[in-house]
């Protein structure tokens, strides 16, 4: 089976390449429009503070703290459901015999 995938992957991506090219080729007598000019953005300002805000501060340590609770109770509710499981799989043995 996985021979067949890999042939149906090859197939796939020969026609995708075949595809790409085709359609990267452009026709000789097609007319090509005029650049046009575009207006720049300015960039980044260079005077920027790298420090931030004691507000912005505050709010990532709120949600690092959030954060952190959330990944504790997800640990103890797995390690609960792990020792349940444990539990009834040896309960269940246990039955049968």
């Amino acid at each position: 089976m996985s021979r067949l995938l890999l042939a149906c992957v090859f197939a796939l991506m020969s026609v995708v390449g075949i595809a790409g090219v085709a359609a990267a080729q452009e026709a000789p007598d097609a007319p090509v429009a005029a650049a046009q000019q575009t207006t720049v953005n300015p960039g980044p300002s260079v005077n920027s503070p790298q420090e931030p805000s004691p507000e912005i501060r505050q709010e990532t340590k709120r949600k690092l703290w959030i954060g952190a609770i959330a990944v504790g109770l997800l640990a103890l509710v797995y390690y609960r459901n792990k020792k349940r499981w444990a539990k009834w799989r040896k309960e269940r043995a246990a039955k049968k015999g």
